[in-house]
């Protein structure tokens, strides 16, 4: 069951949110004018528990985003819940070249044929079988951002809201943090991992420095909370990062 934690005055992050394999995070900042989520869950059902909690701690927002951290089936399966909420939805242009890449053997598009690669890695490689894996994921529907962008950069909301999405690859090229200043809290994506070890089939010795430099640009930050890609939230400040920043180096040499 996924579970709320209030990180600051307007601020929340969601732990404990479907993954095959374990939880996913996700988080989102509600005002009476704007709710902006990071991340969508794996599940529909999940898309809905975190909007349905937002809607509860804004009054009428005027406007409603979702920024996703990455690509990965566990940060924006649920995407289709916001998309008919109205919301806009905001990534790295790396994610939209992703759902638009096409696939052999019928060269589909990604957003068309992604669910079911999921589903069949749940089949082969988690146990599931079809159809209860089908049940879990609900009816997933992939769309492509509203609103792509290559370089570090302040997304602003009137004079209310200002966040700094920040470029972190190393996990997946188009892997970002997003980091708001007024309550120092880091939203990380897969960028950092808690409790477990790091994902880094993705990559290699190259990705990996790259990683171990996303690391250190986030050292930078002056970081009270961070709710991290998986793994439970922790007031892990800026010599948490740099431990991991350290262990991740001796990993990686």
């Amino acid at each position: 069951m996924p579970k709320i934690h209030r990180l600051a005055e307007n601020v929340y992050g969601i732990t404990e949110l479907f993954h095959p394999a374990g939880w996913v995070n996700a988080g989102f900042i509600a005002t009476e004018n704007f709710i902006i989520h990071i991340d969508a869950g794996m599940t529909i059902n999940d898309g809905k528990y975190l909007l349905e909690n937002s809607m509860k701690k804004a009054k009428e927002p005027e406007e409603l985003w979702l920024i996703l951290t990455h690509n990965h089936s566990d940060h924006i399966f649920g995407m289709k819940v916001f998309k008919e909420a109205g919301a806009k939805i905001i990534a790295h242009e790396w994610v939209k070249k992703f759902l638009l890449s096409r696939t052999l053997p019928l060269f589909r598009r990604v957003k068309d044929t992604y669910k079911d690669f999921i589903i069949k890695m749940m089949v082969k490689r988690m146990g599931f079988n079809r159809e209860k894996a089908e049940e879990i994921l609900g009816d997933v529907e992939l769309f492509v951002p509203d609103k792509v962008f290559q370089e570090d950069f302040s997304l602003k909301f009137d004079e209310e809201i200002v966040l700094e999405l920040i470029c972190t690859p190393g996990h997946v090229p188009g892997e970002i943090s997003v980091y708001y200043p007024e309550s120092k809290t880091l939203f990380a994506g897969d960028t950092v991992y808690e409790g477990m070890p790091l994902t880094t089939k993705f990559g290699g010795p190259k990705e990996w420095k790259q990683w171990i430099k996303s690391l250190e640009k986030l050292q930078q930050l002056d970081i009270k909370k961070i709710v991290p890609g998986p793994g439970p939230w922790k007031n892990l400040r800026k010599r948490r990062i740099a431990k991991k920043h350290r262990i991740f180096r001796e990993f990686s040499c």
